[in-house]
């Protein structure tokens, strides 16, 4: 009963100070000035521009006003119409769909999603970065992560502001209490779980994602474990249900309600990151953007909490999912680009990016924000750049240019619930998502044949 009720504050608490990339809970917008359409308007000699932001917390949204006044205080002939959507990023993707349908689309949005090029709302900013002298500021790597986007025409659809790095998170405590290696291979992560699990006192070795998020979660693990970089083959065939990523699901799966929580099947990000902050899981998976949230959590205890590298696959190597492209897009509807432009590098300038980065737990794509202190002072962040620099670290072709992937991931989340529940197997599971991956890939290539 303790523990239910020590998981219930923690909740309580998370709700407060979550700081998590694309997890905002806030529930009020904040508008900055009238407009919150794509007007293109002058008013009293001043160019108007608007700013959707997504997943806008408490927090985020008084560090969106700040930017936004500050540009203003640079700019006075520009006026930045800022909208904060609170919720999730369905929600906001709803809500931009709507405005493109009824021609109110923002000028600028910080949500950067396949489809939105497929609809052709989106403007081309090679023009735009080629000209810029500070485009040599910013990260080489979050360049093609954006440019992956348009794998045909590789064509800049966005302005890249971080990096994200995703990550194992676990209670260095426990590992030293029970005399365990922090786990640098799936079979020291699999041997854990059971050992620092003592479900009498309401404690687990593991807790995973069984509700929404699951599905991005669970091919991202499945693909380190096996080593496998490549999402098709070479006749367009989805690797993903691979022998050795099936081998993984039934494992990772297989652990619910044996050495993870009996709730964790319908639980959610917020919810897995309540049920590691109140002390019930030893180890879970995210990335760096919780890092803020478990450091108020745990008083800054940082033998309570550690972010450690994905463990290296069965093959030997690590591989990592190669980085969801993030930044800035710019509407071809836009009235007056060249002042949307001036934001959107202003937003990526070294003071203002770095403290984004801190923010958000990512890693500025700004070259030189990412040198300041705060990166390499914080061991988590210090473990991201690493990681995400190493040469010895592989990344997956994630399709994330396909405007079905993320639609996919949706759809087989239930398919993942009845593997957890015993409902299905792993491998119907897999072969189910690998024939609607084949099915969006073949697609795409049809409709984009030279």
């Amino acid at each position: 009963m303790m523990k239910k009720w020590n998981r219930a504050l923690s909740l309580m608490a998370l709700s407060a100070i979550i700081l998590l990339s694309g997890c905002g809970s806030n529930n009020t917008i904040t508008n900055v000035h009238t407009n919150k359409g794509n007007t293109g308007s002058t008013v009293g000699g001043k160019e108007t521009v608007t700013f959707w932001a997504s997943a806008v917390t408490p927090e985020r949204d008084a560090f969106f006003k700040k930017i936004v006044q500050d540009f203003e205080k640079k700019n006075p002939s520009i006026t930045v119409n800022y909208l904060g959507i609170p919720g999730d990023l369905n929600a906001y993707e709803q809500k931009v769909n709507v405005a493109i349908a009824a021609g109110q689309e923002p000028d600028i949005t910080n949500y950067f999603i396949s489809d939105l090029i497929a609809k052709g709302v989106l403007q081309p900013l090679n023009d735009y970065f080629n000209k810029w002298s500070q485009k040599d500021k910013i990260s080489p790597e979050t360049i093609e992560s954006v440019k992956s986007m348009d794998p045909k025409g590789m064509k800049m659809y966005a302005l890249p502001y971080s990096e994200q790095a995703w990550n194992v998170w676990v209670r260095p405590d426990w590992f030293k209490m029970n005399n365990l290696p922090i786990p640098q291979t799936w079979d020291q992560f699999f041997t854990a779980a059971p050992k620092l699990t003592d479900k009498f006192k309401g404690q687990y070795g593991l807790s995973i994602r069984g509700g929404s998020g699951s599905a991005n979660t669970l091919e991202m693990l499945m693909y380190s474990y096996s080593g496998i970089t490549n999402y098709f083959t070479k006749d367009g065939k989805s690797t993903i249900n691979d022998p050795l990523n099936v081998k993984f699901v039934e494992k990772y799966l297989g652990q619910y309600n044996i050495t993870t929580p009996e709730d964790d099947l319908n639980n959610g990000w917020t919810e897995l990151s309540a049920t590691f902050q109140s002390g019930e899981a030893a180890m879970i998976v995210h990335n760096l953007g919780s890092a803020s949230s478990f450091a108020m959590a745990f008083g800054g205890d940082q033998s309570k909490y550690k972010a450690i590298p994905f463990p290296k696959s069965v093959k030997g190597n690590e591989v990592y999912p190669q980085s969801t492209p993030l930044g800035l897009t710019m509407f071809k509807s836009a009235k007056y680009k060249d002042a949307v432009w001036k934001f959107m590098t202003f937003y990526l300038s070294k003071d203002i990016n770095s403290a984004y980065g801190k923010l958000y737990g990512e890693i500025p794509a700004n070259l030189d924000a990412a040198k300041d202190s705060w990166v390499q002072q914080l061991p988590y962040m210090k473990m991201g750049v690493e990681l995400l620099n190493s040469p010895i670290t592989k990344f997956t072709d994630n399709p994330y240019y396909l405007p079905g992937y993320t639609v996919i991931q949706k759809k087989v989340e239930p398919m993942i619930q009845d593997v957890m529940a015993k409902k299905m197997t792993a491998k119907t599971l897999l072969d189910q998502w690998a024939d609607l991956l084949t099915q969006e890939k073949a697609i795409y290539d049809a409709a984009n044949k030279m």
